[in-house]
């Protein structure tokens, strides 16, 4: 038997929204059973509370209603897109991996009945109380490319040309002058924007992915090494932002505070190994600002250091040091001029031969020079027995690396 109570918290959570839709945090309150005649939903200065007796109750009544309405019960078959939209909202609150409420999300988005930044504003929501929810990272990368399908589409219609696009340039970065996104769709909205919509569109994009950093920044935040939110920045700068030199040295510069408060999150460490990559394959950009690649890595190099030092017995700290130095080694100028001269023809194998053999003195060179480092300046200030047993771990692999050197 169906239990009453379902139709009337369902309702009452809607009117919560009708009342607030600023809503931007969200938590279960730990009361077991219903002690009072109110309605279990709390709200004050945007910040909603559930009692937990309600949400197995709310949660049974519009899955039942929901998966009926998709399954196409009789009985539910003929639901308005508006309770529609709600149930999946109700739904996705307290389980944010249901695959079809999200995928009828999508449905409401294409149909023009669900605002693209209506549904963002909602997922940011989800992630105030699920921040490693990978389906809802999931669902904001599909919103994301909606805009860039449609930037890209609108761009091209609006100058008549390729040009806006250059096909021989795959680091140009798009212009967000020229571009026009319609961002809060609707149904009658079908016509070519104006001139002051597209600059309008365009200004709203770009506020809507420096709003996407943030919501990363906080889901982050909230969960420790949560690996689905780090990813999900990387997605934005590359397929938004496009790896803007500018956005990555920002980045660079921003996460490093963060990093230095959070020294055991690998993920946010990864995400700096991500940036410095990209950054090698902009050399000739950086030079024009007087920065090279090497200066990026010693300087990353320091500061990691500097952390050991700071704060022993990180694991994660070490394993940022190892990539740090296998990027020195794996990217050295020497090891730039030793493939320029593999290219050559059979005649110059001589100097291809003196190039390689150069790059491998070079590389010992430096792994010797890294073993005394830690031989001796870390191993004093190494206080703990376990970063001791870091600093053993580091010395064997740079042991192992001059072997097969």
């Amino acid at each position: 038997m169906a239990d009453s109570r379902g139709p009337r918290l369902f309702a009452d959570l809607n009117n919560v929204f009708k009342r607030d839709p600023n809503i931007d945090e969200y938590d279960i309150l730990p009361v077991l059973e219903p002690t009072h005649n109110r309605s279990p939903f709390l709200l004050q200065e945007h910040k909603l509370g559930v009692e937990a007796w309600a949400v197995k109750v709310l949660m049974k009544y519009v899955a039942t209603r929901l998966i009926g309405w998709r399954s196409q019960n009789p009985l539910v078959k003929f639901i308005d897109p508006t309770e529609v939209l709600n149930l999946t909202r109700a739904l996705i609150l307290f389980n944010p991996d249901n695959y079809t409420a999200w995928n009828v999300r999508k449905e409401l988005v294409e149909s023009g009945f669900l605002n693209i930044a209506d549904d963002l504003q909602f997922g940011a929501l989800v992630l105030s109380k699920h921040p490693k929810s990978a389906e809802t990272f999931i669902h904001r990368r599909w919103l994301f490319q909606q805009l860039l399908d449609h930037c890209l589409s609108s761009s091209l219609d609006s100058n008549g040309s390729v040009a806006a696009v250059p096909e021989n340039n795959a680091d140009s970065s798009i212009s967000m002058d020229l571009i026009d996104v319609d961002i809060v769709a609707s149904p009658e909205n079908d016509g070519l924007l104006s001139m002051d919509q597209s600059l309008e569109c365009s200004r709203l994009f770009k506020l809507h992915t420096q709003l996407e950093m943030r919501v990363c920044a906080r889901a982050a935040e909230r969960y420790q090494c949560n690996y689905h939110a780090w990813s999900h920045r990387i997605w934005i700068i590359q397929h938004c932002l496009n790896c803007s030199l500018q956005v990555l040295l920002s980045e660079m510069k921003e996460t490093e505070a963060w990093n230095s408060t959070h020294i055991s999150d690998h993920s946010g460490f990864h995400y700096r190994q991500f940036l410095l990559t990209e950054l090698h394959k902009r050399q000739e950009k950086l030079s024009l600002l007087s920065i090279s690649p090497g200066q990026l890595v010693h300087r990353e190099m320091a500061y990691v250091c500097d952390l050991i030092r700071s704060y022993p017995g990180h694991e994660t700290l070490w394993y940022h040091r190892r990539f740090l130095f296998c990027f020195m080694l794996n990217t050295h100028p020497l090891d730039q001029d030793t493939k320029l001269s593999c290219k050559s023809s059979n005649g110059f194998s001589v100097y291809r031969d003196q190039g390689e053999e150069a790059l491998k003195r070079h590389k010992t060179f430096l792994i010797a020079q890294e073993l005394e480092s830690v031989n001796t300046k870390q191993k004093l200030e190494s206080s703990s027995k376990y970063n001791h047993m870091l600093l053993g771990k580091y010395v064997h692999w740079l042991q192992t690396l001059l072997t097969s050197t």
